[in-house]
């Protein structure tokens, strides 16, 4: 069934495969456009539009139509048709008809046939539905003499499609469009219509215009309109009033720029070109017209594109206006090769060629599509395509399209071809081995170019004829040929070798293989064979049947081979090789057998025919002249009949139509003759012979040379100026002749030169000549000559003239004659005569001489042409004008512009004028007085420096002048000036009668420059290892050219190499003083080059010279690195490393320091182990250092500055060693034959225990009897010795070993074998270090089976008697859950009655360590420096630190912290912040609780207030600000809020907003205010810390700069706002201070009616009144001035108590403290005064005993906020406090169980941080300090007020008001109470406050306190009075002399805490002293040696103690304090020796 269907599949695919395999048609050709649509179609409705589109190609193309999309055009009935020569026809529709997807949409056209597709650019089909219209006119009116425009005013809907053809000049006068005009109308072709020389009869006139729609063709006139003239008066400069800013035309078309201005008088106008490297002016030539206001170029090519320029002036200025002429040129594009045959496999490659003009264009938006279908871009390579890999699905039609800018595309097309490709087999059959009966199917599949023919042999033969055999072929989609030959029933016979030949024009391949069929030998009938002779035979035995054992040839009864040309080859077949006629024709037979001797013969006959062979031709090519007579003989040498003699010509038989005929001589030979050759004869000729053996050919090639003749003869020419022309020249011949041009360069008969290819010269390549823009240069006589080197050639002369129309060499020119002479106007034409000449007045009216007597006319020919005159005579004003001289011929008109000027003595200038000002040159200008009737020759400028000191007789000479000239211009450059002068500029006007006086004077200041010299005197010094101070002094003033601004500073480092600098800009205060500024962040000791340069508003100047400085040294920033160890004994080391980055030293490196710790984990190590070592080497051996253990080391490098930063930690471990001995060694008698020994291990080990040696040596007496030692394993450490003689001695020690042998042995221990076993505790006790929560096993292991009993402490255990303890029978002791409680000493106590024995254990429990004590030392503005002590270790070594901060509302930080260290500084806070400090410490077991939270603030307020003096600075209209002013108060400025307004009757007027974020600068000025008048100002003043606002009235000037009238400056007195109420900042805590006296006083009082209740004495209660009313007095002045202290504000709610211990006052609590200043003696005290800050920590008496227990907890006290807006914290109320200094001191504390806090507050300090916004003290300086600065208090006895704003008050004291208690500290403020200097009163007083500010002060030392046993209460009393008197003297005498104050009469306070106790409501309180007690606080003498003395009196031991004279009786209260001084000795407060810093910062208070 398989069989039969696929022999109908076979049949089917015949017919196809006979078409598809026949040879490749070289033929075929692909598709081209003939003629490609237009890419835009525009038509009317009515009239319809068609779309051509035709396409040649092989075979011919179809042409279809598609939408953009792709989709097929059909047709719509009546609306669209496509015609079948492919034309898309739109017809004619109605309105109502229209649809957009039919008449405006984009089509393409497609062409396609069988070799490709391509598709025509986009057509976009626009149809147009006929629409009424209506055009107006627009008419620009002009002045008398100029251009008047009118413009055609088109609707917006037809604007594009409608043109303007014509104007109609009323009635019947038509105007065209033209590129010249005709002088007075001018018609262009954009449509607008110009009319010249304007004058007052051109307003009679009407025009129309005439427009028509391109697509209708319907013309539509609009309405006459009349022109205006515009009347002006005076001189008017130029004004450009149109212009067409942009023309584009095509190439070859005419161009048309338009210009038109508009002035009084009528400008003039000058064209330039801006094409080239500057601007050049436009000239007239033969192309180029210029007009007027219209540049005219004909036939425009792509040089005449850019830009133009018009300028039109006259004598009032100038004016310009810019144009655009852009040139599209053609491009061609042509794809290169454009037919390319590529064979399969191979790349091919289409490059696209853009070319415009013959010249290659650059880069375009170039497209590829294939078949019509663009391609993607991946195998682009800019204009080329590259195609690799070709196959069949490559082949077909390319096509490049080029798109412009414009929209317009261009395409070419090329076409790939696949070239020749050999066959190639795809598939083929194998030998098959079958039995007779089955169906048999062979299949072989071929490829190649042209498609190959498969053809089937059996055995060389072709396939047997009968119906089982069936051959079928077809081709696949990919072009494979794939043939089957099928047998349906195989049989014997069907046997061989099957071979499948594809063959095309290319080649042929073969494949055989052999069908093997079981059964007998069968020999198939061989045909007859036809051989060729001297070719190879091979003769093949078609045998069948298998298996054949052997096959034999015969011929003649022979068996072959019998001859060498004979083989028989090993399959059976004979070759013979070369083939002979005579030998080898006959019968052959070939016999087959096989093994079983059955055998099959067959014969053949083999006819052997030889092929012909032909006499070769005598040439190859026979070259013979036209007319002459030719044979060609074809003669055959050799071959056998019968043959056949053919010729051909061109491969194609004879035709008899050209006279050709052939003579067959015989047989062998024939002869072609052609009696008269022709140019047709011209051939290639072939003879051709044939038998039947082969067929061969011969050819010669025959050229018939012909010469010349014409196919287009030259003829004469005529050709008008300025247009193109065509000379025709044709020829042809063999060869084909060149074509050749000549130009006589004289008469016809004279010397003719060749004609060459140049512009507007082109020699085409059909030999015509085209000549372009013809000129009267091309006339004269060509000769074109054709030659092809037959015959002489041919040539022709014509003549070619040139019909000139006239023209002039210029198109206006200017004649100027003074007033009185004769006018001579001339003009010289060129062009064909005759010539017409007509002179005409202002274009109009024709001058005749017969009407006017003035004038005269002259006229002459020239060789070129006529040369006119118009003489006038005795010219006036009234004669200048216009002229234009008119020519005119066959041929055209044109016409010349004369202007005549009548010259008249110039008057002076007028408007003179700044037209630009700069620094060194000012461009003046001015106007001519008049119309310009004088002849102006030059212009004078003279100026000089406007000097007012200077006599006006002394200007004469001082004047300097310059001319303007050739031609003089309304304007001058007067350079070389000075800048920032003011120089006085007049113009003088020169004519031909003489100079006109001086134009008004002109007052002009130059400009500033940039500063033209450098800063001076610079210099830089450091200041750090990374600061330098740079210091300058300003430019000289000669050389600043303006008003110095500011400097820019730049500096980079000297070793860089880097030339450029990093500038930083200082503001300056404009009146060049010197300047200096601090350059922080940089490298430490590098090496910076500086240079400085000042700037104006200008810009900067030049650099100063370069100055170089050097930063200090600072400590290394990076370790040593490659730090490395190696271990060299047992107790040495050696550490190499190497140094730091040379980048890192910051310094010379001193050497390093090695830090080495051995890492042991001792309890308590007795010595801090860590050590260093210093050297200058790179290497260093550690000696003398533990055995066997690890150390960590450390290496830092140092410089002189310091050490630097630390490596990281080495971990190294020394070597091993021998052992030290045992610890211990016990021996105890277990039996009476046996003893125990037991030992401890070495206590120095010394590397790994590996065993143990127990020596034994018996004893009797003094003899030793035996010696043994034995080896015990390192892991045991007993041993039962048995077997021992009883009562003897023995003796035992023991030896531990490493691997580096036995150490040393412990004592010997001895013991004597007894039956009596006494109790014993083999087991060691000592020290057990246990962690917490852990279990421990005590062991009590003995012998003599005893009694044990455990003890704790001398506590006897049982069992159960610890909850976590066990007693196990063995004796141990197990401790569970270990817990520090549990510590301690473990007692075994064994006893069995004949002995006893005892072991202790000392237990220690390891637990976290407790919270470390920290305090703070110092703050800065951005760092915190901070210590601490650590509490109890846990019994365990600390390991570490953890430090934990944050800023207020901010995220808590941590840093690890060594645990070596005690101290650490924040560096990088914020300034005026509040931070929260707390600190945790590790061990191994656990971390501490945090330790107590401190609140510190660093330095740093809000912005303080100028002085309104220094800050402003009022002008006229203007007022400066100078913004440094400003204090900032520690923080930096961040920016300003400045706004100000005028003070008014309307309180609400509005504020002006100068700017909400002004950056801080030096100055600002603040414009537009009016002169005299009053306004306000508001300042904000922003930084980190908080905001300052301040106010000030200011008055301006008057407009002359004199100060304003006496009432207005009253009037900003009397309105001046006070900046306190005016900051809501400074008013709250004003209200505050004042309700906390009144608070005061209200406490004062009950606190003194409470203390009546035990009255003093008459003198003392008269003391306390006194103290009272002073008090008061001084609360009072505190109140005036403004300063605020106040203490923590205890919140009392639900009736709190009244804090009653010190405890409750913080001890972290900051006092302030007053600078002396004015005239102390010391001279670190001539400053202003200063505001220190200080504050003293009180500590529990827990610091005093080391880290033995924690500091106490935080207490929680709630405190008031100054300020609800801006909250800081619970404890930091306010960030706006003026703190300037601060200091931690820590104090030693009493042994009494009596806790003291005593906390000291200056004027301005308080412990909840609100300090007075009033006080406006700036930071201390670190330079000039003493070192007593933080410790003294300033005792004044002058009342002389220092306060802000020159209302300050010394000694002033305000009173810290609590709720319910009242702490009073009284100051003295005169000489008179000057003996109390300090009186702490009332009964919880906790604080002394006090503020000292005079210039005539004493000055107290306030000691650190010092704990003083030595000094007993009644010394103290005594030692009291003592100073108390001293201290009176000592005022006094300062009182009266103020300038005698000195150091040594200063005393330091010796205070003494007393207790006091008092009856408040049934509660007792504390107080420091007793009622009526002298105060006990004084001064004594200090000395420049006095240091802290502890434990040292003060006072002599033999000085007897007296009392103060007011503590004569006793009190109780005065009796129980006494006794508790007594227990508790006082305390010495020295002076402290540290630096202060400038910091301040607030800590809770401890609880009770």
């Amino acid at each position: 069934m398989w069989i039969s269907s696929r022999f109908y599949v076979i049949l089917l695919l015949l017919n196809l495969d006979a078409t598809c395999s026949e040879p490749f048609e070289a033929h075929l050709r692909g598709p081209g456009f003939v003629m490609e649509p237009p890419g835009r179609v525009e038509f009317s409705n009515s009239s319809g539009g068609w779309l051509d589109c035709s396409a040649s190609g092989s075979p011919q193309p179809t042409v279809d139509w598609v939408h953009a999309d792709g989709s097929a055009v059909t047709e719509i009935h009546g609306v669209r048709r496509v015609l079948r020569n492919g034309t898309l026809v739109l017809m004619p529709f109605a309105a109502a008809a229209y649809h957009q997807d039919v008449h405006n949409t984009i089509y393409r056209c497609i062409a396609s046939n069988s070799v490709g597709r391509i598709v025509s650019r986009d057509v976009q089909v626009r149809a147009v539905v006929a629409q009424a219209y209506k055009v107006d006119v627009e008419v620009l009116s002009a002045a008398r003499g100029c251009t008047a425009i009118l413009r055609c005013v088109v609707p917006t809907f037809v604007k594009e499609l409608v043109r303007v053809v014509s104007w109609v000049h009323e009635p019947a006068i038509y105007i065209y469009p033209s590129l010249q005009g005709d002088g007075k109308f001018h018609l262009l072709p954009t449509g607008e219509l110009l009319i010249h020389n304007l004058q007052e009869s051109d307003e009679s006139q009407s025009f129309r215009c005439r427009s028509m729609h391109r697509l209708t063709r319907q013309v539509v006139v609009s309405s006459p309109t009349r022109l205006r003239i515009n009347s002006h008066r005076g001189i008017i400069s130029p004004s450009v009033v149109e212009h067409t800013a942009h023309v584009q035309v095509s190439q070859d078309e005419g161009a048309v720029l338009l210009c038109v201005a508009q002035g009084c008088p009528s400008p003039e106008y000058s064209w330039f070109t801006h094409n080239g490297a500057g601007p050049l002016p436009v000239l007239s030539g033969p192309r180029v017209r210029l007009l007027g206001p219209i540049l005219a170029i004909e036939a425009v090519t792509g040089e005449d594109s850019g830009v133009y320029k018009c300028t039109a002036g006259n004598v009032g200025g100038e004016a310009s206006a810019e144009l655009r002429l852009t040139v599209a040129t053609p491009i061609q594009v042509e794809i290169s090769p454009n037919v390319l045959s590529v064979h399969m496999g191979g790349t091919a490659e289409f490059r696209c060629l853009v070319t415009s003009n013959g010249s290659p264009v650059g880069m375009q938006n170039i497209l590829w599509y294939k078949d019509g279908r663009q391609l993607p871009s991946s195998g682009r390579v800019e204009d080329t395509l590259v195609v690799p890999r070709v196959s069949r699905e490559n082949r077909g039609m390319y096509q490049c399209v080029v798109r412009r800018p414009e929209g317009d595309t261009f395409q070419a097309t090329a076409e790939l071809q696949l070239g020749d490709a050999p066959p190639v087999l795809l598939y083929s059959f194998i030998e098959q081995t079958l039995q007779p009966g089955p169906a048999v199917s062979l299949k072989c599949s071929a490829a190649g170019n042209p498609t190959p023919q498969i053809s089937w042999t059996l055995d060389g033969f072709p396939l047997p004829s009968n119906g089982r055999f069936m051959i079928g072929q077809y081709i696949t989609v990919h072009g494979d040929v794939i043939s089957h030959v099928n047998i349906s029933h195989v049989m014997v016979e069907d046997g061989g070798e099957y071979a499948c030949n594809a063959e095309n024009r290319a080649g042929r391949v073969q494949h055989a293989a052999r069908l093997n069929i079981y059964g007998l030998p069968y020999i198939r009938l061989i045909p007859k064979v036809t051989a060729v002779s001297g070719e190879t035979l091979n003769l093949k035995c078609p045998v069948a049947g298998y298996p054949i054992e052997e096959i034999h040839w015969e011929r003649g009864g022979r068996e072959l081979p019998d001859d060498i040309r004979q083989r028989v080859q090993p399959d059976g077949s004979l070759t013979i090789s070369p083939v002979q006629k005579n030998s080898d024709s006959g019968v052959y037979t070939c016999w087959a057998r096989n093994k079983q001797g059955h055998s099959a013969r067959r014969s053949g006959e083999v006819t052997v025919i030889v092929p012909p062979k032909l006499s070769p031709f005598q040439t190859n090519i026979l070259q013979l002249n036209m007319g002459d007579r030719a044979s060609l003989t074809c003669s055959v040498v050799k071959g056998d009949l019968p043959l056949t003699i053919n010729w051909r010509k061109d491969g194609r038989p004879i035709d008899p139509t050209q006279h050709m005929s052939v003579k067959q001589v015989d047989q062998y030979n024939s002869i072609l003759v052609i009696e008269n050759l022709g140019s047709d004869h011209t051939g290639n000729y072939s003879c051709v012979v044939r038998n039947s053996a082969a067929e061969v050919e011969n050819s010669q090639a025959l050229l018939v040379n012909v010469p010349p003749r014409w196919i287009v003869e030259p003829v004469d020419a005529n050709v008008e100026r300025n247009r193109h022309i065509m000379l025709h020249c044709q020829a042809q011949g063999v060869p084909t002749p060149s074509i050749v041009w000549k130009k006589a360069t004289g008469s016809k008969s004279g010397e003719y030169e060749e004609v060459r290819e140049r512009p507007f010269t082109k020699l085409l390549g059909n030999g015509s000549l085209l000549l372009q823009h013809v000129k009267e240069d091309r006339e004269g006589f060509y000769l074109c000559q054709a030659n092809n080197g037959i015959g002489t050639g041919i040539g022709k002369v014509i003549q070619l003239k040139v019909n000139s129309s006239p023209y002039f060499s210029s198109t206006s020119r200017s004649v100027m004659v003074k007033k009185g002479d004769t006018a001579l106007l001339q003009c010289a034409v060129s062009g064909d005569k005759p010539i017409n000449i007509v002179w005409m007045r202002s274009g109009k009216n024709t001058l005749n001489p017969s009407t006017n007597y003035k004038i005269s006319v002259k006229q002459e020919a020239t060789p070129d042409g006529v040369s006119a005159e118009l003489q006038i005579r005795t010219v006036d004003a009234t004669d200048s004008g216009p002229y234009f001289c008119r020519a005119s011929n066959l041929y055209g008109n044109d016409q010349q512009l004369v202007q005549l000027q009548v010259q008249e003595p110039p008057l002076p200038p007028s408007v003179l004028e700044a037209a630009m000002i700069s620094s060194r040159s000012v461009n003046i200008k001015w106007q001519p007085k008049t119309l310009g009737t004088g002849d102006v020759t030059k212009y004078i400028v003279e100026f000089r420096e406007a000097d007012h000191s200077l006599p006006p007789a002394l200007f004469v000479d001082q004047w300097q002048q310059i001319e303007v000239k050739d031609p003089p211009h309304f304007n001058a450059m007067i350079e070389n000036l000075k800048p920032a002068t003011r120089y006085a500029f007049r113009v003088i006007a020169e004519g031909s009668a003489g100079r006109s006086a001086p134009s008004q004077e002109l007052i002009v200041r130059t400009e500033p420059q940039r500063p033209a010299g450098p800063p001076l005197s610079l210099s830089a010094r450091p200041l750090s290892s990374t600061e330098l101070l740079i210091s300058w002094v300003a430019p000289l003033p000669e050389l600043r050219h303006g008003d110095i601004q500011g400097y820019n500073v730049g500096y980079k480092l000297s070793s860089s190499g880097n030339t450029a600098y990093n500038f930083t800009s200082v503001s300056g205060d404009g009146d060049g003083g010197n300047g200096e500024l601090l350059l922080s962040g940089l490298a430490k000791f590098a090496r910076y080059t500086v240079v400085v340069q000042a700037f104006n508003q200008v810009g900067p100047g030049p650099l100063s010279e370069p100055t170089a400085a050097q930063t200090m040294e600072d400590v290394p920033s990076r370790p040593p690195e490659d730090v490395r160890c190696a271990a060299l004994s047992s107790q040495s080391l050696q550490v190499s490393w190497q140094p730091p980055p040379i980048y890192h030293t910051n310094g010379l490196l001193q050497g390093y320091k090695l830090i080495f710790e051995p890492i042991i984990d001792d309890i308590q190590p007795s010595k801090d182990e860590v050590e260093s070592r210093k050297t200058t080497a790179l290497t260093m051996v550690l000696t003398g250092l533990r055995k066997y253990t690890n150390y960590s080391i450390q290496v830092l490098a140092h410089t002189r500055m310091g050490d630097g930063v630390v490596s990281k930690p080495l971990f190294c471990h020394s070597e091993e060693d021998v052992p030290e001995a045992p610890a211990d060694i016990k021996v105890v008698s277990s039996s009476s034959q046996s003893l125990y020994i037991s030992w401890l291990p070495p206590n120095e080990p010394n590397g790994v225990i590996t065993k143990y040696s127990l020596y034994t040596r018996v004893v009797n007496g003094r003899e030793e009897l035996n010696n043994e030692k034995r080896s015990l394993p390192s892991q045991q450490a007993y041993y039962e010795a048995k077997g021992l003689h009883p009562h003897m001695e023995y003796q035992f020690w023991v030896t531990a070993s490493t691997r580096v042998g036995e150490g040393k042995s412990s004592r010997v221990s001895s013991q004597i074998t007894t039956n009596r076993i006494p109790a014993r505790i083999i087991s060691f006790g000592g020290p057990v270090v246990r962690p917490w929560r852990s279990t421990v096993t005590l062991p009590c292991t003995a012998v003599g089976k005893p009694k044990r009993e455990w003890f704790k402490s001398d506590v006897a255990l049982r069992q159960g008697g610890l909850h976590n303890s066990q007693l196990l029978d063995s004796g141990d002791l197990i401790i569970s859950s270990l817990q520090l409680a549990d510590g301690g000493n473990y007692s075994c106590q064994v006893d069995n009655g004949i002995g006893t024995d005892r072991l202790t254990h000392t237990l220690m429990v390891q637990v976290p360590p407790t919270a470390p004590v920290l305090y703070v030392t110092s703050a800065t503005s951005s760092s915190i420096l901070m210590h601490w002590k650590c509490g109890f270790t846990g019994n365990a070594p600390i390991t570490g630190y953890t430090l934990f901060y944050r800023r207020a509302n901010g995220n808590t930080d941590e840093m690890q912290l060594s645990r070596h260290a005690s101290s650490h500084e924040l560096k990088g806070l914020m300034c005026g912040s509040t931070y929260q400090i707390h600190l945790s410490a590790q061990n191994k077991v656990g971390t501490s609780p945090t330790s107590t939270i401190l609140h510190v603030r660093t330095q740093g307020q809000s912005p303080g207030h100028p002085a309104s003096t220094a800050l402003l600075a009022p002008n006229s209209t203007s007022l400066l600000v100078r913004l440094h002013s400003w204090p900032d108060n520690g923080c930096p400025l961040l920016y300003f809020v400045l706004q100000y307004r005028a003070v008014t009757e309307d309180p609400d007027a509005e504020w002006v907003l100068v700017s909400n974020a002004l950056k801080p600068q030096r100055r600002i000025v603040v414009n537009n205010l009016q002169p005299s008048t009053l306004y306000q100002l508001r300042m904000e003043a922003h930084n980190v810390a908080g905001i300052s606002q301040a106010e000030f009235n200011f008055v301006t000037l008057t407009k002359d700069g004199d100060p304003p009238p006496p009432e207005i400056m009253h009037r900003g007195h009397g309105g001046q706002t006070n900046v306190i109420f005016a900051n809501i900042n400074l008013l709250i805590p004003t209200i505050a201070a004042v309700s906390g006296m009144f608070c005061t006083i209200i406490m004062i009082i009950v606190c003194y009616r409470h203390m009546l209740k035990n009255a003093p004495p008459l003198a003392e209660q008269s003391q306390i009144q006194k103290e009272s009313l002073e008090n008061r007095a001084n609360s009072e002045a505190a109140q005036r001035e403004r300063y605020y202290a106040t203490i923590h504000k205890v919140s009392m709610q639900n009736n709190d108590k009244i804090p009653e211990t010190s405890e409750d006052i913080s001890p972290y609590a900051t006092f302030q403290l007053s600078e002396a200043g004015g005239n102390m003696s010391q001279p670190h005290h001539g400053g202003p005064a200063n505001t220190l800050l200080h504050s003293f920590m009180y500590h529990e008496r827990a610091l005093a005993e080391g880290c033995s227990s924690p500091p106490p907890a935080a207490s929680k006290n709630r405190r008031r906020h100054s300020r609800k807006t801006e909250p800081e914290s619970e404890e930091s109320e306010s960030d706006q406090d003026q703190l300037t200094s601060s200091r931690t001191e820590s104090s030693n504390q009493h042994e009494g169980k009596i806790k003291h806090s005593i906390i000291y507050h200056g004027a301005q300090s308080s412990t909840s941080s609100d300090l007075s916004p009033m006080s406006e003290q700036k930071s201390l300086p670190r330079r000039g300090r003493s070192r007593y600065h933080h410790q003294q208090y300033q005792f004044s006895t002058n009342t002389t007020p220092r306060h802000h704003n020159s209302n300050k008050m010394n000694n002033n004291t305000t009173s810290n008001t609590n709720t319910t208690a009242t702490n009073t500290t009284a100051t003295p403020s005169t000489s008179s109470n000057s003996n109390k200097i300090l009186s702490p009163r009332g009964g919880n007083l906790k604080s002394i406050s006090s503020t000292f500010k005079s210039q005539d002060s004493i000055q107290c030392h306030i000691p650190t306190l010092v704990k003083s046993p030595s000094i007993s209460t009644q010394q103290q009393k005594q030692f009291h009075k003592q100073q108390l008197q001293n201290s009176s003297n000592n005022s006094q005498h300062s009182s009266s002399n103020p300038n005698s104050s000195s150091l040594k009469q200063q005393q330091p306070l010796l205070i003494t805490p007393k207790l006091h106790q008092l009856e408040a409501n049934g509660q007792e309180l504390l107080g420091l002293d007793g009622i009526g007690n002298s105060p006990l606080v004084a001064c004594m003498p200090p000395s420049s040696q006095f240091r802290p003395i502890p434990h040292k009196s003060i006072m002599p031991a033999h000085e007897p103690p007296h009392h103060h004279n007011h503590n004569q009786q006793s009190h109780p209260h005065q009796q129980q304090q006494q006794q508790l001084q007594q227990q508790h000795p006082g305390t010495l407060l020295n002076p402290s020796t540290a630096m202060l810093s400038s910091k301040f910062f607030t800590a809770p208070t401890l609880p009770k």
